[in-house]
């Protein structure tokens, strides 16, 4: 497989060429704007693994310590509290929310008049359970909350990989555009070479009174043009080697690595893509994780405005003494228990402001199903349009592959001819024109191919995701 291995200014002693992927990696690893997209998309895995915060355990502590001396006061004038508190609550994907709670309470009455009331200490373990049986049922609005949260979480994930991944294919398209300049800037330099050779063999003809001083002037006009292309293919090559450079977060002082692009070497992830089925894009997945978090916001939006009914319960048991450590042995005694049980019902009335609320959130979820219905199709249809270009564009290589083989010996054949004086200068001028013309047009059909393939990693097969 024939390599194409091109070379600019080196400072020391010559590094090992660059592949693609080679080039592609230590763009990863330098480019600060493709690492702050790698962050974000981080960023955004963990936004989707932190979904269903509100279903994770709650450790709660308190302390409190008071003076009470409000009226009445039947024990004595002044109160002194210390209270201690510890709990654990938890909600389930169900809806039911349990707490443990466990309390110590000191008391000290200064002054009391009632013997054995001057202090003492009470404790109090116990478990609450609720569970709503309309809004939130069994939780459904829970649920919801939970898949909004997710989608919504990989809206960002998603859109954070199509940044990344469009600006990876824009720095693998200035690698082939790098390619392209240097052998632009190769075959440009041969070109004018030729045209500096013909124009001295011509000089001479025309000083033997061979050549007419037309054809002299033609090819002067030619290696002029010559050398303005070649100029201008070194502008071209300069500009490419400073995108080059600031993929791969050279500084001023680092010299540009040598490239070594294999413009033949197909790319498998196209080739994978097109014996898949169900092949989309990723702006259509956002646009379908923003129509489904849409949906969730609008059934979570009609589930917050139902009336709330539930049922809750509690049991606690209970201890006192007037040594604290009695009490607090004793607290999970189950002879002085405490229990409690009760339905709440809770209702919006309905308002305007109701309605509106519900009836924008499921406008809203309608729409975004709407444009979601319309980025599928479009990202299918911009799929079938990518394999065909590719199809036509693997078919104009093969047929400019051997235009240019055949305008090479054309152009060949003529350079003959005239050296033998069997052909007119403008011959030879215009197969040296038409031979770097294909050479040119061949590379750069080349280069469109790879960055056809590359454009494809903008898709996804839905069953490999």
């Amino acid at each position: 497989m024939k390599k194409i291995v091109f070379l600019l200014a080196m400072v020391g002693s010559a590094a090992q060429a660059l592949t693609l992927d080679q080039y592609l990696e230590q763009a990863r690893q330098k480019n600060s704007l493709f690492q702050a997209y790698e962050m974000a998309v981080q960023a955004a895995d963990d936004k989707v693994d932190s979904a269903g915060l509100d279903l994770s355990p709650v450790l709660t502590a308190s302390y409190l310590k008071g003076v009470d001396k409000s009226l009445p006061s039947q024990i004595s004038n002044e109160r002194n509290i210390s209270q201690y508190s510890i709990g654990l609550a938890k909600k389930f994907i169900t809806g039911t929310s349990i707490k443990l709670q466990g309390d110590l309470a000191d008391y000290k009455n200064p002054g009391t008049a009632f013997p054995g009331f001057d202090q003492y200490s009470t404790g109090a373990l116990g478990v609450s359970v609720s569970q709503s049986l309309w809004k939130d049922f069994f939780g459904y609005g829970t649920r919801t909350k939970l898949q909004r949260e997710k989608s919504a979480a990989q809206i960002e994930r998603t859109a954070a990989e199509l940044q990344r991944r469009a600006y990876l294919i824009q720095m693998e398209a200035d690698f082939w555009d790098y390619i392209v300049a240097s052998e632009d800037v190769r075959l440009k330099k041969a070109n004018l070479e030729r045209a500096e050779k013909l124009q001295k063999w011509t000089a001479n003809r025309v000083s033997n009174g061979i050549s007419d001083k037309a054809d002299l002037m033609n090819i002067k006009a030619l290696t002029s043009l010559r050398s303005v292309q070649y100029q201008n293919s070194v502008e071209d090559l300069k500009t490419a080697e400073t995108k080059i450079r600031e993929n791969l977060g050279l500084s001023a002082d680092q010299a540009t690595p040598t490239i070594d692009g294999q413009m033949t070497q197909e790319r498998n992830y196209i080739k994978s893509l097109a014996s898949s089925k169900n092949v989309l894009s990723l702006e259509a997945e956002v646009a379908r994780l923003e129509a489904s978090t849409k949906k969730n916001v609008a059934d979570e939006v009609t589930d917050q405005l139902r009336p709330d009914l539930s049922v809750f319960g509690t049991y606690a048991t209970t201890s006192y003494n007037r040594d604290r450590s009695e009490a607090i042995s004793k607290v999970t005694d189950s002879d002085y228990p405490k229990t409690s049980v009760g339905v709440q019902f809770s209702w919006v009335i309905e308002t305007d402001a109701k309605s509106g609320a519900r009836g924008a959130s499921q406008k809203e979820a309608l729409a975004s199903q709407y444009k979601a219905e319309r980025k599928v199709k479009d990202g299918v249809n911009a799929w079938n349009e990518l394999l065909r270009k590719y199809q036509v564009a693997v078919s104009n290589v093969k047929t400019l592959e051997d235009v240019a083989t055949f305008q090479r010996e054309r152009s060949k054949a003529e350079q003959d001819k005239f050296l033998k004086g069997r052909t007119v200068t403008a011959n030879v001028v215009t197969a040296e024109t038409d031979a770097a013309e294909a050479e040119v047009n061949l590379l750069k059909a080349k280069s469109g191919l790879r960055k056809l393939e590359a454009s494809s990693q903008l898709f996804f097969a839905e069953n490999n995701k």
